[in-house]
This record gives structure tokens, sequence and C-alpha cells, in this order.
């Protein structure tokens, strides 16, 4: 076979033959299932080689001998030389598949002796002459990593005679590369790569023109994957073949005297995605995001919070909704536990500064870090119509800035700012946003009644501030008003004139008696604000004069009849069963939301909770804390059903769960038990209580059946989790158990709970002294079933201080996804199965380093367990 001397020129006969392939690629199968993808890293190669080793098949009849693929994506170079030489479909068609990679060097005498060793591999004499005893074998050379000084005549190549049929595949970083070596055909695997991330995001392209569309789109967005993402996944799901069409000519739109390159195609990309999105609202929680961000990730519940609070969403469910769109759309990027999103790329500088600004008119000015320590000059303020001056170094703002359009003005988390002048606020007559939450300031200037046009005031979280001027009452447009996490001694009775008011929450401070009570929170004030939605209250529950306030309060409440969101703390269940009846006797709707807490909350029991466990059940949707409490939850049946978080603390006498009426709980996710030193076992299904629930639910559901997350924390007497018979579906959408301080618990899961735990995925024990074995066997049934295996779902088991632990599933086959394991201070421990222990996917095993030498195995150890094991420190442990 022929290689000659590379030209310095484009050949002639050089082909660019791939464009059918990649129209042919775009017309394949759909979209792939699960999670989109997200660019190179998540792309499905397999269509790709599949099209190659067809264009290598096809070339037999175009008496082809050199093929070239370039490309500047290593990561794909990689990926589909490995596919190539282990496809069976080439080794079948050829007698050998030869693969060799170059020198940076470009020896190519090492070459050729690689070549040489490959040809010969399998022949009775290896030392013979290599081409002589080759001659007639078809082979696939495939050389890897030419480059201009590669000199491919030195190499000696078998010839191929008809109808012998050859072939060598250049791989190389360019097309003019392949024109120098005088390929017969050329494949760009860039652009397959690109129209092979177009499909497996837009979905399946049935018909022709959208085909070619997609191929012009995909030229036109090369090279930038991101580009060629955000174009298809606005077209996800369009039949309509105008809608593409209007996709080619935005991307086709000139650029601006302001926009250059790159830069020019990003633009065009973001306005047509921008375009494609569900609706205006989804649109306005973009801009909301981009222009009050500061260019930093942000976590995903405070993205909602800032939507919900700004008035762009009316709930955190709708939030929920437009935040999945958006990194749907990918114009937005979610981290891999779902916590924080972010822009990608330069997208928010584009957003911000070429396409939401231009499109309004608007003059924004956008300023942040804490390395700014001055504002802006005051005519720039003059000529705003929006300002975003978040988390800076800034102590003092313009005395009197002149602002007559300005309608924004965003100050949050500016710690050092503790004090406005009385007249900053004068011209400003067409501010309707203003946001000073998690600033210093002490006290609100008098100016502030000049806010005429103001609906929107948000203070929350500003520790130092005392009071709220009476001069609040002016503010007649207000919408929204969040006082929450202040220091505030009292509710200003100029409040009730804020009759347009949607939306109030407010912290009450202090635990001194007052001298009047009824001055707290004025009479009339709440009752006053009759198109109140969401009223968040948070008061110490300690507080003397709340005793005496709280049952005002709450018949104001219940005047209320558009209220949908609440959050309240009851002194008593009595006066929570007063509420409830109240408010069903005026037949007003269920609240869609409520947090609600029920006696004497001052409790350390939080703080020994996970950060992150005591974030998420504040931010359930329909929660109940109930403190110090000695009742149960009789006559609130309908709230009961609505509950998907329980906290449940220091309960007098409750023996059992069943008491407090949890089978009506049908929508309960999380629960959360501490300190009940009376309650013995969760649930007991032969508890007389438990049956009449049964019987009054109707069996619509089973015990727990939604429940996710359980959480048991500091119970004296708890001995069983579940104590009789087990009914189908219970517990079964448990995710997260969580046992500590349970010094008479004995039995965690029984044998016939099993057959429910199918999505167990982390199960956390702690100082539990009296497990012996998180499953106990102690009847036949349990032999029987050792022949299956449970906790299919279970990726994480720590055992900290469980001094009796012997044996963790006593010989039953589990867990076999277990990622993470766990153990300190289990000296009983003395052995594992590798029934217990059979995990293909364990990652890591943390143990005492003297622990894991001793330790005994029934059955042959797995070799990796070494390797994965990581000694633990003390100060590791809870």
């Amino acid at each position: 076979m022929h290689i000659p001397k590379m030209k310095k020129e484009s050949s002639p006969h050089a082909t660019l033959d791939n464009a059918n392939a990649s129209i042919d690629m775009l017309g394949g199968c759909g979209k792939q299932e699960g999670r989109p993808l997200e660019g190179w890293g998540a792309i499905n190669y397999d269509s790709i080689v599949n099209l190659l080793i067809k264009s290598i098949k096809k070339s037999d009849n175009e008496k082809i001998e050199k093929i070239g693929i370039y490309g500047r994506n290593e990561v794909g170079k990689a990926i589909v030389i490995e596919a190539l030489k282990e496809s069976a479909i080439l080794r079948n068609l050829f007698d050998r598949v030869i693969c060799v990679t170059v020198p940076l060097n470009c020896d190519m005498e090492k070459v050729q002796k690689e070549i040489d060793g490959q040809i010969s591999s399998n022949l009775t004499d290896a030392n013979a002459a290599v081409v002589k005893a080759s001659e007639g074998l078809k082979f696939l050379l495939i050389l890897v990593g030419i480059n201009q000084h590669t000199k491919l005549e030195t190499l000696t190549i078998p010839n191929s005679t008809t109808p012998v049929g050859s072939k060598i595949v250049f791989v190389v970083r360019s097309g003019r590369l392949c024109n120098e070596i005088e390929v017969d055909k050329k494949i760009c695997l860039d652009d397959l790569l690109l129209c092979e991330l177009f499909r497996q995001n837009v979905g399946e392209i049935v018909y022709y023109p959208k085909k070619a569309l997609a191929k012009e789109m995909v030229r036109m967005c090369r090279p930038h994957s991101h580009a060629v993402i955000l174009v298809a996944r606005a077209l996800q799901n369009v039949d309509d073949i105008s809608i593409w069409e209007r996709a080619l000519e935005r991307l086709n739109v000139p650029p601006t005297s302001n926009e250059a390159g790159v830069e020019a195609l990003m633009v065009n990309v973001l306005r047509f995605s921008i375009d494609q999105l569900e609706d205006d609202k989804t649109r306005r929680c973009l801009k909301n995001l981009a222009l009050c961000n500061n260019y930093h990730e942000i976590a995903s519940e405070s993205a909602i919070g800032l939507w919900v609070r700004d008035g762009i969403v009316d709930t955190h469910d709708e939030g929920q909704k437009v935040l999945k769109n958006l990194v749907n759309a990918n114009l937005l990027e979610v981290d891999e536990n779902e916590q924080f999103v972010k822009f990608q790329d330069q997208d928010q500088d584009i957003l911000v500064n070429l396409i939401f600004q231009p499109e309004e008119n608007r003059v924004f000015l956008m300023r942040g870090g804490l390395d700014l320590t001055e504002p802006p000059e005051v005519e720039e303020w003059e000529r705003a119509k929006e300002i975003c001056l978040m988390q800076t170094g800034i102590s003092e703002l313009p005395e009197e800035p002149r602002c007559p359009s300005l309608s924004s003005l965003y100050l949050q988390r500016n710690y050092k700012l503790r004090k406005l002048s009385s007249s900053f606020f004068n011209q400003m007559p067409a501010l309707e946003v203003l946001n000073l939450s998690r600033t210093r300031i002490r006290c609100l200037p008098e100016s502030i009644s000049q806010l005429v046009s103001l609906k929107r005031l948000f203070l929350n979280d500003c520790v130092l501030l005392r009071s709220i001027s009476p001069a609040i009452g002016r503010l007649k447009q207000l919408e929204v008003f969040d006082l929450e996490g202040t220091k505030i001694k009292n509710l200003p009775k100029e409040i009730e004139c804020l009759i347009n008011m949607t939306c109030l929450g407010f912290s009450i401070s202090g635990t001194e008696p007052s001298n009047d009570s009824k001055t707290v929170i004025p009479h009339g004030v709440i009752s006053s604000l009759l198109h109140l939605e969401e009223l968040n209250l948070d008061v110490n529950a300690d507080a003397e004069w709340w005793d005496t306030c709280a049952e005002g309060v709450v018949s104001e409440v219940c005047n209320l009849k558009r209220l949908s969101t609440f959050k309240f703390s009851f002194p008593t269940m009595e006066l929570l069963r007063q509420f409830n009846q109240l408010r069903k006797s005026m037949e007003h709707p269920s609240l869609a939301q409520f947090r609600l807490c029920v006696g004497n909350h001052a409790s350390c029991i939080m703080n020994r909770l996970p950060l992150n466990i005591e974030f998420k059940l504040e931010r359930c949707n329909r929660y109940l804390r109930y403190t110090n409490g000695d009742d149960v939850f009789t006559d609130i049946k309908d709230m009961l059903q609505q509950l998907d978080a329980l906290f449940l603390e220091r309960h007098a006498n409750l023996k059992t769960l069943s008491e407090l009426r949890i089978n009506s709980m049908e929508q309960l996710k999380w629960c959360v038990l501490g300190e009940c030193n009376e309650l013995e076992v969760l649930i007991d299904s032969s508890d007389t209580m438990h049956q009449e629930a049964l019987i009054e639910s109707h069996c619509k559901s089973a015990c727990l059946e939604s429940l996710e997350f359980l959480y048991v924390y500091y119970m004296r007497n708890l001995r069983n989790i579940w104590k009789g018979s087990v009914q189908k579906g219970c517990l079964s959408s448990l995710k997260l158990l969580t046992l500590c301080k349970c010094p008479e618990l004995t039995v965690i899961f029984s044998c016939e709970m099993l057959d429910n735990l199918n999505n167990l995925e982390e199960v956390t024990i702690e100082d539990c002294p009296a497990i012996k074995s998180l499953i106990s066997c102690q009847n036949s049934f349990c032999e029987v079933l050792k022949s299956s295996y449970f906790l299919p779902m279970l990726k994480k088991l720590s055992l900290h201080y469980v001094p009796e632990l012997s044996s963790i599933s006593c010989g039953l086959w589990i867990a076999l996804r277990l990622e993470r394991l766990s153990f300190y201070n289990c000296p009983s421990l003395k052995s594992l199965s590798t029934n217990e222990v059979s995990s293909e996917q364990l990652k890591k095993i943390r143990g005492e380093r003297s622990w894991w030498k001793d330790l005994e195995w029934r059955g042959h150890k797995p070799d990796h367990l070494d390797g994965i094991f990581v000694p633990i420190d003390t100060c590791d442990v809870p």
C-alpha cells in the first residue's frame, strides 16, 4: 500500500464526505432516557462509532484505501479509537486490526516495529519476514497522532492487492493534515460529535426538512457545544417546522456594534432559548436571577425564595417548577446534589449587558463584591432604573440621590451598611421594590414615607433593627412587607392602613413582660389586612406577653378569608383546635402551606440535628412541631391529613405514635422525634388505636406509606421501631433512617419489615448500646429469607458507638448497591460476612485501624476492600 510523502497543499481529490452522514445521524434514535445531557462528558458515542464502522465497510465498494478522521476533541477521539479497536464487526471484516500511536518525537522506526509486531501476532514464526508472512492478509491500520513532521514515506506497509481491501485510518487534529496525507475520504469527528450532541438533547428528528435545518444550526454553532445544547433544548418536543426555521433565522441575525464573534452567536442563541421558555413568568425569573445574583452560584432554595419575595411566583412549588424548566433549558446548571444553581460560561454577563438591559432600554446599574467600598457616582444613580449593590463593602450611601426613574433598589447583604441619611428616599417617587435585608441598619429614615409607589419592602434578617417608624403607614401601595429575623419590639398600629398588603412576615423579639401586651401587636391590625394571603409570625414562645396576646391574634387571623400560607406559634394544643374549628365554621378554604409550632418550643434539640435537616424541615409545605405537650391530636384530623413534616419533642406520656393518629398522616414525608421518654414503640399494629385508625381511614393507604425521612433522637425507653404485623406498603417510601442515643432499642428491622424497605438509601445508628444486629431473626420465617436479598437501594450505612453489635444482618443477603460503610466503637463486631458486604459498588469503608486488622471474614474476603479502607479519626465521629 502506497503512503506518499506529505504534500504542503490540499490534495485535489481529498473529499469532505460526512455531510450526509451528519444528517443521517440527526435522524437516529430518540432522546436518551434519564437526565438531559449536559455536554461532551455525557454524550453517547455508540451511534458515532457505528457510523464510522459503516463508513469503513462502505469504503470497500468505493475502492477507498485511506480514510482521515480529524478533530480537536481529544477525549472524543480517544473513545472512538478504543471502540474501533475493540469492534467485533471490524475484527470479522479484517484479518488484523492494528492501532499504533505515533510518538511525539516522530520515531518512525518504533512505529514500524509496532506495526510489524501486531501484524505478526499469532503467526507461527514471529521472526519471519513480516511483509512476506502477511501477504494476502486483510488488515485495518489505525495511525494516531500524525503531524506535519511525520515521515510516513518511511513506513513499509504490506501490499493490498485486489480483492484483499486493506485500509488505513489516519486520526489527526485538522482537515488540512488529511489533505496533505492525500486521504481518499475524510471525516470531521467534531461535526459528528456536535450533531450527536444536538440529537441527544433535542430528541427524535423524523422529517428531512428538520434534519437539514438541524445540520445548518449545528454548523453555525460550531464548535461551541453549549450553544448547540441551548438550541437543541429550545426545540425539544417542537413539531412546528416554522419554529425550526425561526431558530435558524435568529442564528443569522447580524451582530450589533457591541457584539462580536462568539459573543454575537451566544446573544442570538440565548435570545431564541429565552423566547422558547414556557411563559413570561419563567422569563422574568431568569432575568431576576441574572440581575440580582452577583455572578455567584446560589442555593436553589434561595433562588426560589428570591422569586417568591419579589412576587414573580406565588408559591415555593411554582418556583421549583420554574427552576426545573430553566435547568432543562440549559440556561442554568445544577450541582450533582441539586442544592445549588449557577449560570454557565459567560451567559450571565451576556444576559445582563447585551440582552435584558438593551431589550427594555433600561439603565441597569450593577456593582458587587466585597472589594467595592464606594457607592457609584451620583450621576449614575440619576440615570438608573434598576440598581443592584449587593454584598459589597459599602458603609455609606449618598445623602439624597436624585432617582426619578428608579423602580428597583437592591442593597441586601451589605453588612457594613449601618445607616441611611434622613433624606435618602426623598427623590425616589417611582421606587417599587426595596431590599435592605441582611444589612446592619438600626432604623428606617423618616423619608421612607416618600416612597408612595413602593410595593415590596424587605428588611428580613436586619438583626439590629429595633423599631419601625409610624411613617410606614403612608405606603398605601405596599403589598409585601418582610420583617422576619429583626429585633423589633412591637408592630406599629399604622400598619393597619396598608390595606393592599398580601404578604406580611415579622418577628417580635424579647421575653420581658410588656407594660401592656396589647401594644406588642395592637388590636385590629391583623384583621384590617383583608387581602392578606401570607402571614408569617415569628415570636419567642417563652415570652409572657405571648400567652395573653396569642388568643386575640388567632381570632383576628380567622377573619382573613384569603389566607393560604400561615406561620404561627400556638402556646397550647387547645388554641390550635379553636383556630382549626373556627376557620371551618367560617367555611374558609384549607391552608395550602403552614408551619405551626405548638407548646413551649424553646429547645436545644434542633441544635442536635444536622443543619441541612433543620433547613429542610423549615421548608416543608405543611409542617407541625409539638413540644412539651401531654395532649393527643384530636379534632385536627383534616390538618393531620395534609402534614408533610412532623417534629415531636418531649411529649410527656406518649407510648406509641398511634395515639397521635399518625395513620391519618397520609402525606407525611418527614418525621423527627426527640426526648419522648415514655415512647416504647413507634408503631404497634396490635394497638387498639392503630386498628381504629385503620378502620376510620377505610384502609386508603398503608401506615406511613409516604414517609421518606425518619430521625429519632434521645429516646430513653424506645425498644422497637415496629411491633406486630406489617401491612404491605408500610414504610415503603422510607429513604433515610437515623437513630441516635436510644439506650433500650434492641430491634430496628424485623424480618417482616424487610420486604417494604426497597427504597431505603441511608441508615445511621449512633450511641445505641443494646443493638446486636440491624435485623432481628428470631423465628423460622427468617430462614426462608436467606435465599433472597434485601435493602436493594441502601448506599450508606454508619454504625457508631454500638458496643453490642455482633452482626449487621444475621446472615441475610443485603445492600447490593452499598457504597459507603462506617464503623466506630463496635468492639463486638469481630467478623463480617460477604452477604453483608457484597456490593461491587463499595467505594469506602471507614473504621479503626486495629479493628480492621483483627476483623475475620465469613466467606472469602473481596480482594479490593483493603484498598478502599480509610482509618477513622476520633474527631471524625459525632
